[in-house]
């Protein structure tokens, strides 16, 4: 039996608003220490990885490890219904072979999808990725980067040096650049040995940061032409990461 009570919905909404952006459907592991979603795109540029803890929950109860494919776009729609007074109970129902959302404040609203076949890809363990560079900062300070690079560029250069982050794209004689010095407040940590720099995609960067809500910070890591890692956590309740493939410049 699984059964788990959600007063703070927002964990699962700005959670699965990003997620959906990447993924539209994926297997969820639900097991006693949490539930999980590793899955890439379809195009294998990206990776999610999702855990959400059963201290996040009021009530959570988990007697068996299982596997759940759901439609995840779906299940966002379901969410996105829930009130500010409402509270969220997820329930597997094995015998109907399906997944039900119950939305319980002034009225009571139920949502069942079933169960799916999803399709598996060959999926690399994560750990693997061994960063040897990092910054956790502020949300916003990415976002806004992002959204200056998509007026000239589909791609976006992070450069981490023992004093700053920059941030910069460049168009056709145009380039747009934020950076942040150590020891600004919005930048909470840096960890770089020697400067190094690696280019990504702003379509998919864009996707990402729709968890901006969630936490925040955001701690972004990543070797030269290597990918790179997005990482947004709530202590002791859900963490989101994002892996995404570099751009490499020919």
């Amino acid at each position: 039996m699984f059964k788990a009570v959600l007063e703070d919905i927002s964990l699962l909404r700005e959670s699965f608003n990003a997620i959906a952006e990447i993924v539209d459907e994926g297997t969820f592991n639900i097991k006693k220490d949490g539930i999980s979603l590793v899955c890439p795109d379809r195009a294998v540029i990206a990776v999610v990885d999702f855990l959400i803890l059963p201290t996040a929950f009021d009530s959570y109860t988990c007697d068996k490890d299982t596997e759940v494919g759901l439609n995840i776009s779906k299940m966002l729609q379901f969410i996105r219904k829930a009130k500010s007074e409402d509270k969220l109970t997820l329930l597997l129902d094995e015998n109907e072979d399906r997944f039900e959302l119950t939305l319980e404040g002034k009225t009571t609203r139920k949502f069942a999808i079933p169960i799916i076949s999803v399709a598996k890809q060959e999926m690399q363990d994560l750990s693997r990725f061994k960063f040897e560079n990092s910054a956790e900062l502020d949300p916003s300070i990415l976002k806004e980067g992002v959204e200056n690079g998509s007026l000239l560029s589909d791609g976006i250069s992070i450069k981490l040096s023992k004093d700053s982050l920059v941030l910069r794209s460049e168009g056709d004689s145009s380039y747009s650049q934020i950076k942040i010095d150590a020891g600004n407040p919005q930048l909470y940590s840096l960890n770089c040995k020697e400067e190094v720099v690696g280019r990504y995609s702003i379509e998919y960067l864009s996707k990402m940061l729709k968890a901006s809500k969630l936490s925040e910070k955001v701690k972004v890591e990543f070797n030269k032409d290597y990918p790179a890692h997005l990482e947004f956590m709530i202590k002791d309740k859900v963490k989101l990461g994002f892996i995404l493939a570099p751009r490499i410049e020919e």
